[in-house]
């Protein structure tokens, strides 16, 4: 892997958050978390530059971080969500629902939220026109979304994970590679390989292949835009 690459969609990311930070004050963001790889990057990062704008450790705190509960969750995430809040010092609002009426609540729960932090990636299914910063369309809840990760590809990802040593959670030891929910997600058959007569897979980082990312996925439903771009993508 390119390292060097990597460390320019690290710079460009934190560009993307500070421009947010300058147009909106900090209670009018808020980050969509929801376990995955991706949101786990956005966190980390984000506070990476709280922490630098306002010269404190304590800023995360502030951060309002929201996680959006898919039908029939995993345990592993809904443990990792648990385990992020000790480690970065922060509240996680858990909400769930169907996506565009638990977005209409986050909104109407806090009125000074003028906009969301998303872990979307341009190599996500319908993302590739979108921009770092796009108001939703007209017939969804009315917000800026941001999408700092938009040129991070997925050895990117797991490189700043492995590297920086930030938690991620643990079905992605067991060869699951983008994560939805229980009904729609299983390990990726390209990171199988047979242990005394048993399938096993190796882990997530693992993956030669990016394209393959989302194999052990199935459908979703939900949209934030007439893209059909999921929010719930890992």
């Amino acid at each position: 892997m390119d390292i060097q690459n990597v460390e320019t969609v690290i710079e460009e990311s934190k560009q993307v958050l500070e421009e947010c930070f300058n147009l909106f004050q900090l209670e009018e963001v808020f980050l969509c978390f929801n376990g995955g790889k991706d949101c786990t990057v956005l966190l980390d990062l984000t506070i990476s530059v709280l922490k630098t704008k306002f010269k404190t450790n304590d800023v995360a705190k502030d951060l309002k971080v929201v996680y959006i509960q898919t039908k029939g969750p995993f345990i592993e995430i809904e443990e990792f969500v648990k385990e992020i809040e000790l480690y970065y010092g922060i509240e996680i609002v858990v909400m769930g629902g169907e996506l565009k009426t638990t977005l209409q609540r986050i909104l109407e729960s806090d009125k000074r939220i003028r906009a969301g932090l998303m872990g979307t990636r341009r190599t996500d299914p319908h993302s590739e026109k979108l921009v770092f910063m796009q108001k939703t369309d007209p017939n969804w809840p009315q917000m800026m979304r941001v999408s700092p990760l938009l040129n991070w590809n997925y050895h990117q990802i797991w490189n700043y994970i492995l590297q920086r040593k930030v938690p991620y959670c643990k079905l992605y030891d067991r060869g699951y590679t983008s994560i939805g929910s229980i009904y729609n997600t299983l390990p990726n058959k390209s990171l199988a390989f047979t242990d005394d007569g048993r399938t096993m897979y190796h882990p997530a980082w693992m993956l030669a292949d990016a394209g393959l990312e989302r194999a052990g996925r199935g459908p979703t439903n939900g949209h934030i835009n007439n893209t059909e771009n999921q929010i719930d993508h890992l």
